[in-house]
This record gives C-alpha cells, structure tokens and sequence, in this order.
C-alpha cells in the first residue's frame, strides 16, 4: 500500500529545509502512487520525495540514500546543469530522515515532455554531459567486474528466467500460450544476436579495460523524467538510482525508454549525445547489442496481471516491426 502523509508531517520535513508550505499535495508517478510531494512557498514550488531504495543493490536504504547524495555534490561541483537544484537541509546534508524514511527536496520543474526531434538532441547532450563529466572521478572497488560486465550478468538471468517463466505460463494459460507461440520465439532470436554481437573481440577488450574510466550514469531515462522547462531547459529529474555503471546501457535504454520506436527521434537523441561525447564503432556495436535485448518482454512476463505490464505484453504486434525498424537504422550507424 502506498503511504500518505499528513500536513503537519510535510511541514516538520520541509522546516528542516528551511521551506514553510503553503500548499502541499501528493502526486503519482507512472509505477508508484505517492511517489512525490509538491510543496508551493513563497520562495517557490518544490519537490519533497522519499527517497526510493534499489532493490537489486544489496547496500540498505540510508547507504544508498548517502551514496546518491555524493553523486549530486559531485554534479553540483562540476556544474552539471541539466538537473534540478537539491536543496541542503540547515546542516548542510541534502537528505533528512524522518520516521526511519530519508527525504529530499530539489526544484520543481514546470514544463512539457519530449515533443520534438530538438528535444531528443537536447536529451542526448544531457546524457553525454553526465557521461562526460563524471568521467575518471571515481575509482571502482578492487576487484569488481567493470560496470556494462556487471549488467550483462544481471540481463542475461533475466534472459534466462523469461524463456522459463515464458514456458511455464504458456501451459497454463491460453493468453500467454498465445503470445508466446507468436513471439517467444522471436524475442529469443533477438536476445541470441545479441549476445553473439556482444562476444565480438573489439567489445570484450573495451568493457574489460572501462573498469579504469568509470562513470555515473542516471539508470532510470525514462519519459515521465526528462522535462522540458518553461523557459526551454532539458532537466532530468529523479536521480534515486544515480550510480557508477554502465554509460552503454545507460544510453540503450534511454533510446528504448523515450523516442517512440521513432526514428527522427533515435538519430536525434544520437546526434546530440555524440556532439558532446563521440562514440567509436565498437562502441557504437556496443550499444546496438545491447538495445537488441527485448528487455521489456523480460520485465513484463515477471508480473503479467499487472496492468502496465499487461499492455506491453497485449502491444506487442504493434512495437515489434518498429523495434526491427530502429535496430536496422542503429546497425548502419554502428558501422559508420
């Protein structure tokens, strides 16, 4: 069930950021209700979120919370300005805990979603900026796998558990033996290729060597978190999952996650990214690989009653021949 919270709740949480709320209400996100409180002041609107743990990272809820924290320092340092301003609490630290749950407060950004095919180059800066500008500032933990290595582990269970999971519903239901007759078969051929790709030479050298250039990378580039501002700014809002790890994976999923299967819109997003961070041809093979992965049918066969996941499951007639479409237009660009 997904918590509510009381006015005089918000008002002892903001106090701590030195904000005094004349209004306040809850908004829902895409996947989670409650997810935000917007706070109006007079010094302005703002954002109070509790902040949203990882499951899949071991570290707890006050760990990951510090460790996001020192990320956005570090973007603020570097002057990173395609996200909106955290604000500290009265001690300085830009996190507070309340009733065990830590909490922060950033800008409220008014504005529009991804519209144009300049939006997606504006995007596609953004992200080769966070990629850029983090560069190098981090040392990885002796002995850990480089990042994009790391993520292919985790993909490929998930690649291993859907063909299971896949079979195992197709007995039972006639809804999922349907739609695994018709495209269980075509989402492993994709994952095969890209596993195959992925195995090339050129690739294993570049992702064992990334280990010594690590980045930070956002992890969640999703529609719902890319605005366009009133006064025309790309800012990209909700940095939870902010992290080390995979600028290749970070930047697959931003092209499956935002541009429509559009194909302006992919070349776009592409330009922008490599206006600000050139891509060699590995690297480029790299990302097509990985955008190969029909990660969504992964993800929506874990919880097929939910009614998200449910219409990715039902839409996949139509997004099918899309998907090869850009997967066509990204091989060409991957061998420029």
């Amino acid at each position: 069930m997904a918590k509510s919270y009381t006015k005089a709740q918000i008002r002892k949480i903001t106090r701590r950021f030195g904000l005094i709320p004349l209004k306040s209400s809850l908004v829902s996100s895409l996947y989670r209700k409650n997810a935000v409180i917007q706070v109006k002041t007079k010094k302005g609107t703002y954002a109070l979120k509790p902040f949203s743990r990882t499951k899949m990272i071991r570290s707890n809820t006050i760990q990951q919370m510090e460790r996001a924290a020192s990320h956005i320092r570090l973007l603020k340092k570097r002057k990173y300005t395609y996200m909106p301003a955290w604000l500290p609490t009265h001690s300085g630290k830009l996190w507070t805990l309340h009733q065990g749950t830590p909490f922060y407060v950033s800008q409220w950004i008014k504005g529009r979603g991804l519209e144009t095919a300049e939006d997606f180059e504006k995007l596609g800066r953004a992200l080769a900026t966070l990629h850029a500008t983090s560069t190098g500032l981090h040392r990885m933990d002796k002995g850990k796998s480089p990042p994009t290595i790391q993520q292919l582990r985790i993909w490929k269970n998930q690649d291993r558990l859907f063909q299971r999971k896949m079979i195992k519903n197709s007995r039972h239901d006639k809804t999922y033996r349907n739609w695994y007759n018709a495209h269980g078969e075509d989402c492993k051929r994709l994952s095969r290729r890209a596993w195959k790709d992925l195995q090339d030479a050129s690739i294993i050298r570049l992702l064992r060597m990334e280990h010594r250039h690590p980045s930070l990378i956002h992890s969640d580039i999703t529609t719902p978190n890319v605005i366009i501002s009133d006064d025309g700014h790309l800012k990209i809002i909700d940095w939870d999952r902010a992290k080390i790890g995979s600028i290749y994976a970070d930047l697959a999923k931003a092209l499956m996650n935002t541009t429509q299967f559009n194909p302006e819109f992919v070349q776009s997003l592409l330009k922008g990214y490599q206006k600000r961070k050139p891509l060699s041809r590995t690297e480029r093979k790299i990302v097509t690989a990985l955008y190969k992965l029909p990660r969504e049918a992964w993800h929506a066969s874990r919880h097929p009653n939910r009614s998200r996941d449910r219409e990715i499951l039902d839409n996949w007639d139509q997004s099918w021949p899309l998907r090869l479409q850009i997967i066509h237009i990204l091989q060409e660009w991957a061998h420029v």
